[in-house]
């Protein structure tokens, strides 16, 4: 990373003291001097608060400031100092320990929301299951976008995460969205303790215990009709020379490189989670399938997993911007569609009913009809 300049630092004091601390991680002026009056509307509202408890607010507003502008210069990720971020209209809490949302996932799942929103053919109640759940963003943003389009389906959305802190973050969040936003999100949604990666006819003492096992213990469906997940997707090497220092120096290593396995490569351990999810998806008789993935190398290979499978009608990549208009289609494979704008986001694959509530056509196999 190249140094700042000096007549830059030099200016940006002459704004505001602080700003030279803030230009290390954000480099450009625009975008520290955005940082100070978020941090500074922070510290207002915790003033304004006057919660005993928190020792931060024994001192002067401005040494406050000063202090979180210093651990912001350290690398700290603006959502963990701030405790909230953005994820599409919902405003959800952070904490170190827990991925923060990123914008990408966000539209990605409204995008999916948008797309079978007026569907025809759609049950009585819908049931969505997040694999990997972290802050519990994705059923929540599912279930306010839903809802707010659709009151005549009932949304039955389960979140799934091997972290004990995630899930707790992910309850709390939901009586946040269920506190501020009372007129949208209005369905069943849950958060369990499960892992993913372990398998249903193993061990059933595990803590975590498999997917399986969770689901039987908390009384939850084994029949889903949408299954999605952004698991941990990076491979070691990219999280050394691809991932900010911030990223490495802060958000949980958990939710970013799979663990490793003997006799995997680079490449094997970026797609662990992968198979798993394909099987669980399998196994929950899922009508849709959305997983993240990290880049348009990684896309293909997990599109290609899932037509080896055999059970899906269709399997299509999208980009970050999934509901843009396609980029040139140079250099990319005609093997699957490809749609949107950006980076290669995700891999969308479909069968049975799930066709006619994405748009893509008639079903062509028989969906199942009863429920667990």
């Amino acid at each position: 990373m190249p140094r700042l300049a000096i007549a830059l630092l030099r200016h940006a004091y002459t704004i505001d003291p602080l700003l030279p601390l803030l230009l290390r991680p954000c480099r450009t002026l625009a975008a520290a001097q955005n940082e100070l009056r978020w941090l500074r509307e922070h510290v207002d509202k915790l003033v304004q608060a006057r919660r005993p408890v928190n020792r931060k607010l024994q001192q002067q507003p401005k040494a406050l400031l000063r202090r979180l502008a210093v651990e912001r210069a350290s690398g700290k990720p603006l959502q963990y100092i701030l405790g909230t971020e953005f994820f599409g209209e919902l405003e959800l809490r952070c904490q170190p320990g827990v991925l923060i949302p990123r914008p990408e996932t966000a539209a990605s799942v409204t995008h999916l929301s948008h797309l079978i929103q007026n569907a025809p053919a759609l049950p009585s109640e819908l049931r969505v299951l997040d694999l990997c759940t972290g802050t519990g963003c994705i059923p929540l943003l599912f279930d306010h976008d839903f809802s707010s389009a659709r009151s005549d389906r009932r949304l039955q959305l389960l979140g799934v995460d091997i972290s004990d802190k995630a899930i707790g973050l992910a309850h709390r969040n939901l009586a946040r969205v269920r506190r501020w936003k009372a007129s949208a999100g209005r369905g069943d949604v849950d958060f369990i303790l499960a892992d993913v990666l372990s398998n249903p006819f193993g061990d059933q003492t595990l803590d975590p215990p498999c997917l399986k096992a969770a689901l039987n213990f908390n009384k939850k469906p084994y029949f889903w009709d949408i299954v999605i997940a952004n698991p941990p997707y990076i491979s070691p090497s990219a999280y050394w020379s691809t991932t900010t220092r911030s990223v490495r120096g802060f958000e949980p290593k958990l939710a970013l490189v799979p663990p490793p396995r003997p006799g995997n490569n680079d490449t094997e351990q970026a797609d662990y989670f992968y198979p798993r999810l394909l099987t669980a998806a399998r196994d929950a008789e899922a009508k849709i399938v959305l997983l993240e993935v990290a880049d348009l190398d990684q896309a293909m290979r997990v599109a290609t997993m899932a037509r080896r499978i055999a059970i899906f009608d269709g399997i299509e990549i999208w980009r970050d911007q999934p509901d843009q208009r396609n980029e040139s289609a140079v250099g990319i494979s005609a093997e699957f569609p490809v749609r949107g704008q950006g980076n290669a986001r995700s891999v969308l694959c479909w069968r049975g009913l799930g066709a006619t509530w994405l748009g893509r056509g008639r079903a062509t196999k028989t969906s199942r009809t009863t429920r667990a």
